[in-house]
């Protein structure tokens, strides 16, 4: 094995029930110390260990620009993050270069949170929660797959990077920009903050995060993005 890249995990747009969060723990971190521990007993080395992180690892009540160097949040899903890496880390004990992307949220037409959207405009319907200017950190889903190739062949690349664009866009110009270029006959709607509480109960932070990720680190590696603006990856990938 020369490579190995652990993306695994139970999904947290799953209920955040005790039982769910569990694993939402052990199906990253457990694999993460059962993959090092395989690794250990077969005498496997392998060049390069990637493993997925989240953007939750600055918390859910942080606010601003967000580099790598920053400190963890405090909430379970920042612990969740904090225990992930660390246990990546453990990799370059057995010589591994080890590189560590803490995603922002990851657009995909017929996967996630896009697929939800475009869902509610299906019945002329473009759904905004809050006010909808919370900042939305956002990537494609096959510039992540590229940004993961680019890393296994340049060997020059190592440690924690926040995957992302350099786009700094609010949850409301995501849902305008869908409506203008792809549904115009659509309507808008706000739901108020505490009527998405009761809907979604401890889940809504997830919804109202508000931080940028610095991407310099990612930059500065000579990656290309094949979407760097929202409007043209809808005028691209969705009209």
């Amino acid at each position: 094995v020369s490579h190995i890249i652990h993306l695994a995990g139970f999904n947290i747009s799953n209920h955040w029930t005790k039982k769910n969060k569990k694993i939402m723990f052990s199906s990253r971190v457990n694999t993460s110390k059962l993959i090092y521990s395989r690794c250990k007993e077969l005498n496997i080395k392998p060049k390069t260990f990637i493993s997925a992180s989240a953007m939750g690892y600055y918390g859910f009540n942080a606010t601003g620009v967000k580099k790598e160097t920053d400190n963890t949040g405090e909430d379970w899903m920042a612990n969740l993050c904090l225990n992930w890496e660390k246990n990546a880390d453990k990799f370059k004990k057995i010589g591994c270069r080890v590189i560590k992307l803490r995603m922002s949220l990851i657009l995909e037409k017929h996967q996630g949170i896009l697929q939800k959207i475009l869902l509610g405009y299906k019945f002329n319907i473009g759904i905004i929660f809050g006010d909808g200017q919370q900042i939305v950190p956002w990537i494609y889903s096959n510039d992540v797959a590229r940004f993961i190739l680019f890393g296994l062949n340049h060997k020059n690349i190592s440690g924690t990077f926040n995957v992302a664009t350099n786009e700094s866009i609010s949850y409301y110009d995501i849902i305008k920009a869908i409506k203008t270029i792809k549904y115009t006959n659509a309507y808008l709607i706000f739901l108020p903050r505490w009527l998405i509480k009761i809907i979604f109960w401890e889940k809504e932070k997830l919804l109202f995060s508000n931080i940028s990720l610095c991407v310099e680190k990612m930059k500065k590696t000579g990656f290309q993005w094949k979407y760097n603006n929202f409007e043209e990856f809808v005028q691209k990938e969705l009209k």
